[in-house]
């Protein structure tokens, strides 16, 4: 089915490419979901993020290695990719990564063969990748358990569940920011967790998944967010990090291995092997965050480090909550449509997850009763037409 889909969507873009070729060299205007070809792009990266994160989960089993896992998800989006818009000067591919974060690690974990470990019972993987067609970008999180689920992780990883059902429900035109953030944290304590510090849900646009819009998680004195209104034809990739802890995370001796290239940065590198690693970066990933995996050139990593220091590249550091803690995670992207959100990435929570908390705040219950998508009739068609 997953396949017809992407089918079904791929013959949509082609129709796309003859509209684009004569808009080639006019000038580029911003474009947002109201433009049907935009949301195809979002769909299809949407649907080949979601093949390549169950493909990852189905792997993540007892002795298998990190490394080699985050390889072959890398591998399966590149393959998937590789048939859409052939000849094309269009941008297409990995727009984050995928990490395979364990545990108490936050986030970020993508490691080399000679720094990678394997999986064993008991782990909680939380699966993280993005995917991106002509800079529409698809992000996706989920986590597993190898095996034995451990009561407390499974805890993390419902309420996680439970606060990204609360937020889909609350993400709609007309509605803040500011109403989502405190039910959230109702939700996530209601199984006795608390949102990792740090992590908002971005507004994506073309390029960007680190728009202006956010919505925080948790609300930290002296960190206020601007409030800000969400409006139709937008997209918004939600992220909920959960930790069985305070959520306090900190950066310890592990590798650095994700970077993004930062836009605006500027400096005369001294070292010719920074410059040429520069060269090669602005050249194959000029706006998405990429691995160290994708560069098997020994100077080409050296000269990386010299533009980090120089912040030219944006580190996106491995962080770990304290030990013994679990952390899950789950995120989805959704586009604001008149009919309600039109989710394009995000998987169902493994059946085997079970806990015996549930929700007694009647705010979050009221909110969960709610239905994701408008009701269809008159109402909703003439919001169609406006």
């Amino acid at each position: 089915e997953e396949e017809e889909e992407l089918d079904r969507i791929q013959a949509k873009m082609a129709d796309v490419e003859k509209k684009e070729d004569k808009a080639e060299g006019e000038e580029e205007e911003e474009l947002d979901c109201s433009v049907p070809e935009v949301v195809n792009k979002y769909q299809f990266a949407g649907g080949v993020a979601n093949e390549a994160i169950k493909f990852v989960a189905a792997g993540c089993v007892a002795g298998k290695s990190i490394a080699e896992l985050c390889e072959a998800g890398d591998k399966m989006i590149q393959e998937k990719l590789a048939g859409v818009f052939k000849g094309k000067k269009i941008e297409k591919g990995i727009a984050f990564p995928t990490c395979i974060s364990t545990n108490n690690c936050c986030g970020h974990y993508s490691p080399l063969k000679e720094d990678s470990s394997d999986l064993k019972d008991g782990d909680v993987c939380k699966i993280d990748l993005g995917v991106h067609v002509d800079g529409y970008v698809a992000l996706v999180a989920t986590t597993v358990v190898v095996g034995t689920v451990n009561p407390r992780a499974a805890d993390a990883i419902m309420a996680a569940k439970t606060a990204s059902d609360v937020v889909i429900r609350m993400l709609k035109a007309g509605k803040k920011n500011s109403e989502i953030t405190p039910l959230i944290e109702k939700c996530l304590d209601s199984f006795g967790c608390k949102a990792v510090d740090g992590v908002v849900s971005h507004q994506i646009k073309r390029f960007t998944t680190d728009g202006t819009k956010v919505v925080t998680n948790k609300s930290v004195p002296g960190h206020a967010v601007e409030e800000c209104t969400f409006e139709a034809h937008e997209a918004y990739a939600i992220d909920i990090v959960v930790s069985t802890g305070e959520g306090k995370c900190r950066e310890m001796d592990t590798k650095c291995t994700v970077f993004k290239r930062a836009p605006d940065s500027k400096y005369n590198l001294k070292m010719k092997t920074a410059r040429e690693a520069l060269f090669k970066i602005e050249k194959t990933h000029p706006k998405m965050p990429f691995s160290l995996r994708e560069i098997d050139d020994t100077r080409t990593r050296l000269g990386i480090t010299e533009c980090v220091r120089h912040d030219l590249l944006q580190p996106h550091p491995v962080l770990y909550e304290k030990e013994g803690e679990i952390v899950a995670q789950i995120k989805f992207c959704i586009l604001l449509m008149p009919s309600g959100p039109l989710k394009i990435t995000g998987v169902d929570v493994s059946e085997n997850i079970k806990t015996e908390k549930v929700v007694e705040d009647e705010e979050v219950i009221a909110c969960l009763k709610l239905p994701v998508k408008n009701k269809k009739g008159k109402k909703a068609k003439d919001e169609a037409a406006k």
